[in-house]
């Protein structure tokens, strides 16, 4: 008979776990393991499992089967067996993975050409099925190149299933074969690691973005205020995500404190609370935003991206990522003096090594004192 184990998730939903071990001679030799939003329909799969198990030759078919088993299976185990989950970023990527042809390929049989191959592939903008059936089309699978960085990005997180999960997965993962691949594809420049961004916006134009989003806002107030959130990145120095879900209820003003939810790390982000210094300029700004959310900037963060990425094409500057309002905000405290610790303490890095690249200061003091936008972003909305 098999078993249902109940296990209770990050975020508070129940999963169960449906399980069926064959030995032989006191060996495990089949091991199946499902995973089941309610108990019902795992029970339902143990009792299909266990009738096709009775028929003549099921179970040496079912060991012969799971000897052999696919790529979306194993990355299905390797996300299951994680307690605390992964970040969105790398549960995409896996999930993407899942919904390839790749991932129907048994995974021990993978070979350094069948990773060169998937890196390929990439590159050129295969898609994969859409986690939405509603949304297969042909026009979904048209190719959408994608850079050298990116691929990168995905074989990377594909290593770390390949290198960590054999033991979860219960198969031996073709490790040499993926080793050999990236060196291949790093000699071939299919992948390549992202540069190190050094972009700062000059004043001008920020000056510029201000004016624009401030314009746009007055002659319709129903529009994202872009001026507000342009300035907490700058002031606040946090990421885009972290600043977006920020709530009034972690907003301390007499300790002149916040607290992150589930700040960003590589290795645990899911219950990575940070509570970090606010600066006076950053108060300013969130004191003036209205009280008529649960969260300080209730704004879509694909929204917010996509303003300033067209507003930056609209005024002529180039190059300019709102993540560099960030490296702006934090390279600003260097140069009005503070130090690795204290800026730390307000940008959230674990890291001091992190920072390093941030203190290549351009001028010393504060360049944003007389700030002529300084009215505008603490006035209230």
């Amino acid at each position: 008979m098999g078993t249902i184990n109940e296990r209770i998730k990050a975020n508070g939903k129940p999963s169960y776990t449906a399980q069926i071990r064959k030995k032989h001679k006191g060996k495990v030799i089949l091991n199946l393991v499902e995973t089941f939003a309610s108990e019902r329909a795992a029970e339902k799969w143990l009792k299909q499992q266990e009738k096709a198990l009775k028929r003549p030759g099921g179970l040496e078919r079912a060991v012969n089967a799971k000897a052999r088993k696919c790529v979306a299976d194993c990355i299905h185990d390797y996300i299951e067996a994680s307690p605390e989950g992964f970040g969105k970023s790398k549960s995409q990527m896996l999930s993407y993975f899942q919904r390839l042809d790749f991932g129907g390929f048994a995974i021990e049989d993978l070979s350094a050409q069948d990773f060169v191959k998937l890196a390929m592939e990439l590159l050129s903008g295969i898609q994969a099925r859409p986690a939405d059936t509603q949304k297969d089309s042909p026009s979904h699978y048209t190719l959408r190149p994608r850079k050298p960085q990116t691929v990168n990005g995905y074989m990377v997180t594909l290593g770390t299933l390949i290198r960590y999960g054999g033991p979860i997965c219960g198969v031996t993962m073709p490790r040499a074969e993926f080793d050999e691949a990236m060196r291949t594809l790093h000699h071939q420049r299919i992948v390549s690691k992202s540069a190190q961004r050094n972009r700062r916006p000059t004043l001008d134009e920020i000056d510029m973005l201000m004016a624009h989003f401030f314009r746009g806002y007055c002659e319709n107030p129903r529009m994202l205020p872009m001026h507000k959130i342009m300035a907490a990145a700058i002031f606040e120095v946090h990421r885009q995500g972290a600043l977006l879900k920020q709530t009034w209820a972690d907003f301390d003003r007499e300790s002149e404190e916040i607290t992150i939810r589930d700040m960003k790390h590589p290795r645990q982000t899911k219950g990575n609370d940070m509570t970090l210094s606010i600066r006076e300029e950053a108060r300013a700004i969130i004191m003036s935003m209205p009280r008529n959310n649960d969260r300080i900037f209730p704004y879509n963060s694909d929204v917010v991206s996509r303003r300033f990425t067209d507003a930056c094409k609209l005024l002529g500057i180039e190059d300019l990522h709102f993540h560099d309002l960030r490296h702006e905000g934090i390279s600003r405290l260097f140069e009005m003096g503070l130090t690795i610790p204290q800026v730390a303490q307000i940008s959230g890095h674990q890291s001091w090594q992190c920072l390093k690249r941030y203190t290549q200061i351009k001028q010393l003091g504060d360049k944003y004192e007389g700030w002529k936008w300084w009215d505008v972003v603490r006035a209230p909305l």
